[in-house]
């Protein structure tokens, strides 16, 4: 555990030394300028539209973040044989693996944090007070990006590319809010040969319409609202392809 945590230190360190941050400003005076043409689109609805818009550029900013992140840190390293240096420490290449992506999702979730405060600022600017649990939500959008940036992780040792890593883990977002209505034409589908590429997707797809916690928002204050699950499912779904990044990482001749 020492050396995951030194492994993320530093690499939230370095993601600082490249600006990351510089992302969360561009979108604060973004959005300040989006904000006013909304509020004239949406007169009725605005702070509705204000609290949909954000949550869902706020998630796109910190995907598109983690998805750099996650197809570069480790090809980089390996292109700049930085990895040697830390390979020749007593530093198992599971604790690189799993440092590397802590450091980077810390990263991503304070850039997050960032541009979700300039967010609530503009809210109640705007006179937003609710219903919608705001902290539910955010965590549903990092929970995203965060699977989403685990099965990147994967693809780019597995390819060895960052555009077809990154390209790949792009569709697969985009598949992942469809995932119930890929079930549902699965369960009701005429031709179940024709429907089997269908199953293997459905149980390779993360299913992020069940973390989308903005479309259910209004369940999110109880028990019932199921956060132990949602974070095991989280969980279990980085723990499984960042063990398989490792397998694939162990194999790699240093």
């Amino acid at each position: 555990m020492r050396n995951i945590a030194i492994l993320a230190w530093t690499g939230w360190q370095e993601n600082l030394r490249r600006r990351f941050y510089l992302v969360s400003l561009a979108f604060a005076g973004v959005f300040l300028y989006m904000s006013l043409i909304l509020g004239v689109l949406a007169v009725e609805q605005e702070t509705r539209v204000l609290f949909d818009f954000g949550l869902g550029f706020i998630e796109l900013m910190g995907l598109a973040g983690a998805l750099y992140g996650a197809t570069t840190v480790v090809l980089r390293e390996m292109e700049t044989k930085t990895v040697y240096l830390v390979l020749s420490r007593p530093v198992g290449r599971g604790e690189y693996l799993v440092g590397r992506f802590v450091g980077l999702m810390l990263s991503v979730l304070c850039s997050m944090a960032l541009m979700a405060a300039f967010h609530l600022v503009i809210l109640k600017a705007k006179g937003w007070q609710g219903p919608e649990p705001y902290l539910a939500c955010f965590c549903g959008a990092f929970l995203k990006v965060l699977v989403t940036a685990s099965l990147a992780m994967f693809l780019a040792i597995f390819s060895s590319s960052v555009l077809t890593a990154g390209v790949i883990s792009g569709v697969i977002w985009t598949l992942g809010h469809f995932l119930p209505e890929i079930r549902f034409l699965i369960t009701h589908g005429a031709s179940r040969p024709l429907l089997a590429p269908l199953h293997l997707l459905s149980w390779v797809v993360p299913d992020l319409q069940l973390l989308n916690l903005r479309d259910r928002a209004a369940s999110l204050s109880g028990p019932e609202a199921g956060w132990a699950w949602l974070l095991c499912y989280a969980a279990l779904y980085c723990a499984v392809w960042l063990s398989s990044a490792w397998v694939l990482l162990r194999r790699k001749e240093f």
